[in-house]
């Protein structure tokens, strides 16, 4: 390409940009700011930096409208049962530990569970399996999930740069976040259009609009749920990473749904 037609098109791409309408920061009317960190701080009081319980995830992002699936901690296998009828079959069970951050590698999550007697025995063995890979005291109990079908893995985090601060990242999610490392990450706080750009800028994007019969995810969801991200990792500098995978996003109107949480704190001064 000339000197000349590069010159051209670097005045159009900027003449482009200079053209669109200016980026907003997003607020929200229903964020708890003070309850979020009231969680952080009560947890390095009592426990110094580390990973949050499950509970404990639980409250912050309820603080900050994320919705997390449906689920309840058990502490045994006839807790676990009720759980599952109240959410209603299928489900899923999972071990429920600050220490076990990755718990497929260790066989302690179960799906489809359809059945009482299926739920008791799943509960038993991810106890079993759980007890080999943490210390009783680092075991929360098993965490029994609504099982939700359909929808296009995505995943959220916060990670926390010495230089810029917060970094949110967005990508496909499950294992293709590992396999195919389809993540883009913004500075924060982020702008609308910065959410937009995250969610077009990954190679996946197909998926998320629809691709071979797939009905496409709502957008607009991920969209709203990487503005409320946002808002908690400038709000709450306490949390200095924030893994949200799979993050399911349903079809258009129907939302997204976090899977699986974990949140990482330490002693912070306000940014």
């Amino acid at each position: 390409m000339q000197r000349g037609s590069r010159d051209a098109c670097s005045t159009a791409a900027y003449a482009q940009w200079r053209a669109q309408p200016p980026a907003l920061l997003w607020s929200f009317d229903d964020i708890r700011i003070d309850d979020a960190r009231a969680v952080c701080t009560r947890a390095i009081a009592l426990r110094g930096d580390g990973w949050l319980t499950g509970d404990e995830v639980a409250a912050v992002l309820g603080a900050f409208g994320a919705p997390l699936a449906a689920g309840m901690l058990t502490h045994s296998a006839e807790d676990a049962a009720a759980a599952a009828r109240v959410l209603g079959f299928p489900v899923v069970a999972k071990l429920a530990s600050r220490r076990v951050q990755h718990k497929t590698d260790v066989g302690t999550v179960r799906l489809n569970l359809s059945s009482d007697s299926a739920v008791r025995r799943a509960y038993t063995d991810i106890m079993t399996r759980g007890r080999a890979a943490a210390p009783e005291g680092d075991i929360e109990g098993v965490l029994i999930q609504s099982m939700i079908a359909g929808g296009v893995e995505t995943m959220i985090g916060i990670s926390d740069d010495p230089l810029f601060g917060p970094l949110i990242a967005f990508g496909l999610g499950g294992i293709h976040v590992e396999i195919l490392g389809d993540v883009r990450f913004r500075v924060g706080p982020l702008t609308d259009r910065d959410a937009d750009e995250l969610l077009h800028g990954i190679k996946g994007l197909p998926l998320l609009e629809g691709y071979r019969g797939h009905p496409p995810a709502d957008l607009d969801a991920l969209h709203e749920l990487l503005l409320r991200i946002s808002r908690l990792a400038v709000d709450v500098p306490e949390i200095v990473e924030l893994d949200l995978n799979p993050v399911l996003a349903m079809s258009p109107g129907n939302g997204c749904r976090i899977v699986d949480a974990r949140i990482r704190v330490r002693t912070r001064t306000p940014r």
